[in-house]
């Protein structure tokens, strides 16, 4: 047989070739992109170059202004084209020291206004006519800079300004730019031409010389780069052969480095082979020392081509193996077979002496009483005459009992003698519990109250798994009846389809629902049913719905009876306002005839005594009135018909009225009256006024009643909140008699009052503070009490406002364009069915001409038959046979005439509840006065309407 080739000599003669061609690619490689840094960087300081050469024109041509303009602005200059007689002194002398560049040949020289020059240094240049023109026409003509750099040279003029006027120019002239460029250094050869082409500088004169024409130079050979500069176009021009020198230097280093790295690289794998046989050699020599001498036959001949070292390294191991296997490789599957198994294992002898146990069987006699060998002494014992059964462990580690199910089997050897038995343990613990649990929970389903029904939705049809005992007894159906059916058996024709919709989109879509739907027993009998529908899932995966269902029969039946009590309640609660409504007017009109007739009264000629007395009934009429609206406001609140304006008003002369209103009643006890004002500027704002000053009218009221001696102290506030709202906090507080502890949880209540002696001493209904308080409540705020018997009472409220404009305040009656006649009579037609009321109506406006009519047919009737045309209506509400609100409409509608149809109308009436403001508006009314009304408001009303046309737009701005 030929002696195997050394590993050595494998990887030299492997690594050799692929090395040969690694390092010509690589060669390659390198010299390409060394070429393109090369010529890419030519670029680069090519473009460095013509942006140098771009900065130096700049740099000339720009500083040189800049200093031609510093020495326009020179006094000597200046004065020069003033001071005519003494210029020639000292000019010649400054403008020969005068040195702006670096050329060797400048010329200076000074024009004034009219292009004629006045002096000059070394000038000697002779311009064409355009170039002459364009310095002159752009510097003297429009006071601005000029520069040209062309073939005629560098020319830079800059006017002499006075007061803002060029009165002449100074001029410098360099006869060619490469006198001044040449002294900058150059990074290439560079060269500026003007747009034909000329040269008219270049950094090399011997390779290119200024004043030839560019194209005329061969460029083969050489790396040009251009860019333009107003008029010019500037080169930069270097050989070619530049860069292919430094290639060649390069070149030299990256042979010298690949070289160098060829050289390493053979020495490394000529090393690492001589290592690797080193090493291999000393392991085949171990494993051979340790291994028999005898020669065996490896099992498979190998034939390939592979190193000395490994096959013997290979035919070493192969003996190892075989030798190793067949001792050792049924010990140890078999050992982890056991080891791997879930079970408990343990193998006894027929002594009962353990032969082998595995791990589990370990874990487990740890956590028992007791040693490993007492435990299997029970064990055997109990399993001495059956082959399996269920025992019961008490774990000392878990602290429970373990359920473990214990099989034996005999153990035979291979002659079939036994010689012990196999024991095999299965905990069942967990599956115990879970069984518990299950039945634990099946019970409790089943003997729950609530009806439950489970249906498995991915099954055909959706049927039915499984009902409780209350599910029985709610429907009638038994589990056989209706396990494997759907639960649409419930359903019958008056089941609401919807209902049923809503349930099916749930279902698909597997969201949760609850709803109340008519289900049917068995026995045919309906009943609601509130459905709770809930999904179940499953490894992510809804599969089940969970029904939970009550029957709510009852609940609906109440909640029927519960809406027709409220039906009832309401319709109730609409008499009683409707009763409050016609005793209000029933109530108003003769109380308005009193106050009427009283007012008439006060017009005459009365002794002091009589006097007296009218001011007594006045006070009587005024205290009834008031009881009146309180009952009224409370009726209004009770039956949910008090509504709360909005709108602006000022609340500094809302406060200042009830300061003057209240300073005569605690003058007269008296008492100190003090208002204090804190309303960070928001004077004018938007919400109830009336209500507003009702609140704090009767907060004043009882503080003056209840008080005897001492003063009564007024305290207003307004803070902006967060969003932007207003909030208003009023304080009243007294030194009056207090309330007691006891009493002030109910002050609030209607018709409370302290007690009894209270009524009595100082009168009154007991709804002020009730009023008070559901108006606070109703404008988004509340009221509270601080008191202290014998020692004074404190009452906050807070209410809620908006931001107003001053300008949006309304006067109290609409601009007008036509102008009153004042002192003129007007035509009023009083249609009032009440006699005491006509009189009294017709005596108030004894300066106006008057009818009366006593219902709306004898309204109608007079406005169609007289030829006499009115003014103005009076209208009263409730009339017999046609009431006020009928007869403004047919006027309107043109029944009685259409010189009537925009008459204004002005309502009178003694109704004030919710409603009667919206349908004197929507009969077209266009004003209202409520009984009784004071003889002021009523004639002002009269002669306002009855001599203002009406505007488009009807006035129906009413205060109840």
């Amino acid at each position: 047989m030929n002696e195997p080739t050394r590993l050595r000599s494998l990887l030299l003669s492997s690594m050799i070739p692929r090395l040969a061609l690694l390092i010509t690619v690589l060669s390659i490689a390198l010299f390409g992109l060394s070429f393109h840094f090369i010529v890419k960087q030519t670029d680069k300081l090519q473009q460095q170059s013509v942006d140098g050469l771009e900065q130096d024109i700049n740099y000339i041509v720009n500083d040189t202004t800049r200093q031609l303009a510093d020495l326009a602005a020179n006094d000597i200059i200046i004065n020069a084209l003033v001071d005519l007689e003494q210029r020639d002194n000292y000019l010649p002398m400054f403008f020969r020291s005068l040195n702006l560049t670096q050329a060797e040949s400048v010329e200076f020289a000074l024009f004034d206004f009219a292009g004629k020059r006045i002096i000059d240094k070394n000038w000697n240049a002779t311009l064409p006519e355009s170039l002459s023109n364009a310095w002159r026409q752009q510097t003297l003509g429009s006071s601005n800079t000029f520069s040209s750099v062309s073939k005629y040279g560098v020319l830079i003029s800059v006017p002499v300004l006075l007061q803002g006027v060029a009165e002449g120019a100074l001029v410098m002239y360099v006869d060619s730019l490469q006198s001044l460029l040449a002294p900058y250094p150059r990074l290439t050869n560079q060269l500026v031409t003007d747009k034909e082409g000329n040269v008219l500088f270049s950094s090399e004169p011997t390779l290119i010389a200024p004043g030839i024409d560019f194209s005329d130079f061969d460029t083969k050979g050489y790396a040009t780069k251009q860019a333009s500069w107003a008029n010019l176009n500037l080169y930069s021009v270097k050989p070619t052969i530049t860069a292919y020198r430094e290639i060649a230097w390069t070149g030299i280093v990256l042979v010298t480095m690949i070289a160098g790295f060829v050289f390493i690289i053979l020495h490394m794998v000529s090393m690492t082979g001589a290592l690797a046989e080193r090493t291999l050699s000393q392991l085949y020599q171990g494993i051979k020392n340790t291994l028999n001498s005898e020669d065996k036959k490896p099992l498979v001949e190998e034939k390939q081509v592979e190193a000395k070292e490994l096959a013997d390294i290979r035919d070493a191991f192969d003996k190892l193996i075989w030798d190793l296997t067949e001792v050792s490789l049924s010990n140890e599957q078999f050992s982890n077979v056991i080891e791997s198994m879930g079970d408990m294992l343990v193998v006894v002898d027929q002594n009962n002496d353990i032969l082998l146990s595995n791990k589990r069987f370990d874990d487990f006699c740890d956590s028992q009483y007791g040693d490993k060998k007492s435990i299997l002494k029970s064990i055997t014992h109990k399993l001495a005459s059956i082959q399996n059964k269920e025992l019961k462990h008490f774990s000392v580690k878990e602290g429970r009992e373990l359920y473990i199910q214990w099989t034996k089997t005999s153990l035979w050897d291979a002659n079939g003698n036994i010689r012990g038995d196999i024991f095999v343990g299965s905990d069942e613990t967990e599956q115990r519990s879970l069984e518990s649990h299950v039945k634990v929970l099946t019970h409790a389903m089943d003997e729950a109250t609530v009806s439950i029904i489970i249906s498995d939705i991915k099954r055909i049809g959706q049927p039915v798994i499984y009902v409780n005992n209350a599910f029985e007894a709610l429907t009638g159906f038994t589990r056989d009846e209706i396990i494997g059916k759907n639960c649409r058996v419930l359903q019958s024709n008056e089941t609401n389809s919807e209902a049923i919709n809503d349930i099916r989109n749930a279902i698909a879509t597997r969201e949760p629902i609850e709803t109340t739907v008519l289900n049917s027993k068995k026995d045919g009998s309906h009943f609601y049913n509130r459905l709770n529908l809930t999904p179940v899932k499953i490894n992510g995966e809804v599969t089940h719905y969970i029904g939970f269902q009550q029957d709510v029969t009852q609940q609906r039946q109440t909640e029927k009876y519960l809406e027709e009590a409220r039906e009832k309640a309401e319709e109730s609660a609409r008499l009683k306002s409707s009763f409050l409504a016609s005793m209000s007017h029933e109530i108003r009109t003769p109380i308005h005839g009193i106050s009427g007739v009283l007012q008439l009264l006060a017009g005459s000629e009365l002794s002091e005594e009589q006097k007296h007395y009218l001011s007594l009934a006045k006070f009587s009429i005024q205290g009834l009135l008031h009881i009146v609206n309180d009952i009224l406001d409370f009726s209004k609140i009770e039956a949910g018909q008090l509504q709360i304006e909005s709108s602006p008003f000022d609340i500094l002369e809302s406060l200042e009225n009830l300061q003057s209103q209240y300073a005569i009643l605690c003058q007269e006890k008296g008492l100190a009256l003090h208002f204090h004002f804190d309303l960070q500027g928001f004077h004018v704002v938007q919400g109830d006024d009336v209500r507003f000053r009702q609140i704090l009218s009767n907060l004043l009221g009882n503080a003056v009643k209840f008080t005897d001696e001492g003063h009564i102290e007024v305290t207003t506030s307004i803070k902006q909140n967060a969003d932007d709202t207003l909030s208003l906090l009023c304080s009243v507080k007294d030194t009056g008699i207090g309330i007691a502890q006891d009493k002030q949880s109910t002050i609030f209540d209607v018709f409370t009052q302290e007690d009894l002696t209270t009524t009595r001493k100082f009168g009154g209904t007991g709804l002020g503070l009730s009023i008070s308080k559901q108006l606070c409540e109703l404008m988004g705020g509340e009221i509270k009490l601080d008191s202290v018997k014998g020692h004074g009472s404190t009452f906050s409220f807070t209410v809620k406002l908006e931001k107003a404009d001053e300008d949006l305040l309304k006067p109290s009656y609409p601009p007008s364009t036509a102008k009153r006649t004042k002192g003129k009579k007007h035509k009023v037609l009083i249609v009032e069915d009440n006699d005491i009321n006509q009189v009294i109506v017709k005596q108030h406006l004894t300066g106006h001409t008057t009818l009366s009519a006593k219902s709306g047919l004898e309204a109608l009737e007079a406005l169609s038959k007289m030829k006499v045309t009115f003014d103005v209506i009076l209208m009263d509400c409730q009339m017999p046979e046609m009431d006020g609100f009928e007869a403004t409409k047919r006027i309107r509608s043109g029944e009685a005439g259409a010189r009537y149809v925009d008459i204004p109308i002005i309502a009178l009436t003694a109704n004030a509840m919710k409603g009667d403001k919206e349908r004197c508006v929507n009969a077209g009314m266009d004003d209202y006065l409520s009984k009784p009304f004071d003889a002021e408001d009523l004639i002002e009303k009269v002669e306002y309407w009855a001599s203002t046309e009406k505007s488009l737009t009807v006035y129906s701005d009413f205060s109840l």
